[in-house]
């Protein structure tokens, strides 16, 4: 039942309070309409508790909370066993949780890798293995921009874990900042806490919890396959060093990557060769200037892309826009 009272009915209300016993002339005076409405109002009020009807002529206003308790008291208390019932299922529930946890060990390689199969056994997992994440989850995601309902699904739980104190590192590609609704994405969980930075190139998708659990796809051309987790020290080991090799060279969220630049025609031309992986002789014969002066120009594009070599220069010149 949705509850709306306009200004006639809380002055109706009012003047029942004042005095029991209104006629409806003189109600219909005071308030400014028909005896006939004033009527209607009374019956309303009474259907929500708030009037009630001693004789012809006298009327009693109920408070509020009496009112509340006569209404949906009811109501209250069947949401409350509704609650109760809930929470009993729940428990009965979870309390398979120990139970779950060991055959999942049992049935993985001596708890060390486990393969999952599905889309929806490794959702299943993802979701539990951030409930059970205390100190950090860094993720790799490649493709660029992601999907609206990817996006969805994760920004809530982003903001869970981040609310309880899981330091977060996210890994995307550059392609990622020109498509709105992912930059948006990185712009909200970065302005929450989340470390983000971008690169032009990524691996595979990985996830790793707490720098001791990691899921990686079994196809990373095709992750509907299914996931792979892995507590292997050996291999978790790599997985953590191949993060924090990508991290340190990517850029952050919140680095000047934008901003118009002034190119000559000269230099879009070496960028272009450099994408093209040429050779700095060869960039050089092609330019006309000597070698030196054409690695001068390389070396200067390549800092101020903010690049470690002159191919990866190339690659976030077309990522950024600089050439096409």
């Amino acid at each position: 039942m949705t509850i709306r009272l306009d200004h006639v009915d809380v002055e109706l209300y009012r003047a029942e309070i004042q005095k029991p016993r209104n006629g409806e002339a003189e109600l219909a005076r005071r308030l400014g309409v028909a005896p006939d409405e004033v009527c209607r109002r009374r019956q309303r009020l009474t259907e929500l508790r708030l009037l009630e009807r001693v004789d012809e002529e006298t009327w009693v206003a109920r408070s509020p909370h009496a009112a509340a308790d006569a209404l949906l008291g009811e109501e209250e208390r069947q949401l409350e066993r509704q609650r109760l019932e809930v929470a009993q299922r729940r428990e009965a529930l979870t309390a398979l949780t120990a139970d779950y946890l060991d055959a999942r060990r049992l049935r993985s390689d001596a708890g060390q890798v486990e393969v999952l199969q599905g889309v929806e056994t490794v959702r299943a997992t993802l979701t539990e293995l951030a409930a059970l994440a205390t100190t950090t989850v860094d993720s790799m995601a490649p493709g660029g921009a992601q999907s609206e309902h990817a996006i969805r699904a994760a920004l809530p739980l982003d903001k869970e874990l981040l609310g309880r104190g899981v330091a977060l590192r996210s890994l995307f590609l550059d392609s990622a900042r020109s498509h709105a609704p992912t930059f948006r994405y990185l712009k909200d969980i970065h302005d929450v806490g989340a470390r983000v930075r971008t690169t032009t190139l990524l691996p595979t998708r990985i996830l790793i919890y707490d720098r001791r659990t990691a899921i990686v796809p079994l196809d990373a051309q095709n992750t509907a396959l299914g996931a792979v987790v892995v507590r292997d020290l050996p291999l978790l080991n790599l997985l953590n060093h191949l993060f924090e090799l990508y991290w340190d060279q990517a850029s952050p969220l919140d680095a000047c990557r934008t901003q118009p630049v002034e190119l000559s025609d000269l230099e879009r031309t070496v960028l272009r060769l450099m994408a093209a992986g040429q050779l700095d002789e060869v960039i050089s014969r092609h330019i006309g200037l000597s070698v030196r002066t054409t690695r001068r120009i390389i070396s200067d594009l390549t800092r101020r892309l903010g690049a470690s070599s002159r191919f990866q220069a190339g690659v976030r010149a077309v990522a950024r826009g600089w050439i096409g």
